[in-house]
């Protein structure tokens, strides 16, 4: 193939081809006002609130939304919620087996 034909054929494609379009939403209202956020922790756009467990990878602990106690003294603010994993024993099981919690391999 010579670069005329190359030339040719990459300007028809491009000139051709679709693109792709954002989509186009109007973000709702926050359910909870953004002075309140600090008491809440964010995962993948989702809002969880204080003592909310979940699993982010199979046979991982699962992460614990917890909020430290204010700081001594009048006035402090709390400090801002965040995951951890650390934290006191988890109600939920992110293994591979529901009942024992213990990871078995697939079959």
């Amino acid at each position: 193939m010579g670069v005329i034909t190359r030339t040719i054929a990459a300007a028809l494609f491009a000139a051709f081809a679709s693109t792709a379009q954002a989509q186009d939403y109007l973000p709702g209202a926050l359910p909870i006002a953004p002075t309140d956020m600090i008491n809440y922790c964010v995962y993948g756009g989702l809002i969880y609130s204080v003592g909310s467990q979940s699993c982010i990878i199979k046979g991982s602990p699962p992460l614990y939304c917890d909020q430290p106690a204010a700081a001594q003294g009048a006035g402090t603010p709390r400090p801002r919620a965040s995951w951890t994993t650390s934290q006191p024993p988890a109600t939920i099981n992110c293994s591979n087996d529901p009942i024992t919690g213990a990871t078995r391999p697939y079959r």
